[in-house]
C-alpha cells in the first residue's frame, strides 16, 4: 500500500517542484532584472619573477571576464566569457608588465555590478616553459557602459 501511494504522489511532487523552479527562473522578475552592458577592461599584470626565470625570458598573459551569476542562472544559460588577445612582455630586473584588453558585452543583473576575472600567465625561456600561473574568480567592478576599467594585478611566479 505504501509503495502504491508513493508511486502516485512522487511524480506529482516532482512535477510541482519543477514547475516552481521554472516559474522562478523564467518568471517576469527574471527577465526584468537583467540589462545589457558593454565596455572594456585594460588588465595590467605586474609579474614578479623568481631567480629561476632569467632576464630576457618571455611572459605571455591572457584574461577572461564574465558576469557573476547566481546558481539558478548557471542552470539556465551559463555566461559566455569575453576573452583577451594574448599579451607579451619580456622579463627585465626580475619583473615584467604584461597588458591585455578585454572588450565585453553581456547582460548583467541590475542589482549586481561585479564581473568575474580569470587569467593565465606563462613564462618561457629558449629552453622552453618555465612557469604557468592561473587564477579564477577575481571580482571586478563592471565599468559604466561604454567605458574602460583599468585593473592592475601583482602576480608572483
Amino acid at each position: 500500500m505504501t509503495r502504491m501511494l508513493l508511486s502516485k504522489t512522487l511524480p506529482i511532487v516532482l512535477w510541482a517542484s519543477a514547475a516552481g523552479w521554472a516559474a522562478h527562473a523564467f518568471g517576469p522578475h527574471a527577465a526584468a532584472s537583467s540589462a545589457p552592458t558593454g565596455g572594456a577592461y585594460t588588465v595590467t599584470f605586474r609579474v614578479l619573477a623568481p631567480s629561476t626565470v632569467p632576464d630576457g625570458a618571455t611572459v605571455t598573459c591572457k584574461a577572461r571576464v564574465s558576469p557573476r551569476v547566481s546558481g539558478t542562472e548557471l542552470l539556465n544559460t551559463p555566461p559566455v566569457a569575453a576573452e583577451s588577445i594574448q599579451g607579451v612582455a619580456t622579463v627585465s630586473g626580475s619583473a615584467a608588465d604584461c597588458t591585455v584588453q578585454v572588450p565585453f558585452a553581456f547582460a548583467v543583473d541590475k542589482a549586481n555590478d561585479v564581473a568575474v576575472l580569470s587569467y593565465e600567465i606563462d613564462a618561457f625561456t629558449a629552453a622552453g616553459p618555465v612557469f604557468v600561473r592561473t587564477q579564477q574568480g577575481i571580482g571586478v567592478q563592471i565599468p559604466p557602459p561604454g567605458t574602460t576599467a583599468n585593473v592592475l594585478l601583482d602576480v608572483s611566479l
